[in-house]
């Protein structure tokens, strides 16, 4: 009878840690989240969804090529002037339905900074699906002379290339921080 009664303490012990080891888990994923910026990690974590499932890309015409990089231009420049406004018009649907214009600014100014003072852009290649999705790779060097590679990805809607997301591809070598 002690015997049973120590493997059912037991028991219990164990299913209370249990308990208590995911609730301690859950809590570090949410403040770990909220440390990154809620914004950036729920964006980015929609991103490598779409990421890992990427389509067939040709190389895009002309007027998909100028009009991807005008919107990507456009948005930039909004950014550098500190005009969230004009730079949230430039975003897809689904980003304008996850974050209004507040949260659209706090999301940038906190995950993506280098997006705001850039020294210099460079626009790579565009690449299309010919769906309605497109991508960019641009670089950024900022006045330190370090360069930040990264990818946008547009979406084609009724008022033209719309911005659904922008993902870090490359960051600065670490002797350059």
């Amino acid at each position: 009878m002690n015997t049973e009664m120590n493997l059912k303490c037991h028991s219990e012990r164990s299913e209370e840690s249990r308990h208590r080891t995911a609730a301690t888990y859950r809590l570090g994923f949410f403040a770990a989240l909220r440390m990154t910026g809620l914004g950036a990690g729920l964006l980015l974590g929609l991103l490598s969804v779409t990421h890992a499932a990427e389509p067939e890309l040709r190389l895009s015409p002309r007027k998909i090529r100028d009009e991807v990089q005008a919107v990507v231009q456009a948005q930039l420049a909004a950014l550098q002037k500190g005009d969230f406004e004009t730079a949230y018009g430039f975003a897809a649907r689904g980003i304008r339905r996850q974050f209004d214009e507040q949260l659209f600014a706090l999301m940038i100014r906190r995950g993506y900074p280098a997006l705001l003072r850039p020294g210099t852009t460079d626009l790579g290649v565009v690449r299309d699906d010919e769906e309605g999705s497109a991508q960019i790779l641009v670089t950024l060097t900022d006045r330190q002379n370090r360069s930040t590679v990264w990818r946008y990805l547009l979406e084609h809607e009724a008022a033209g290339w719309r911005i659904s997301g922008v993902v870090l591809e490359q960051k600065p070598p670490r002797g350059d921080t």
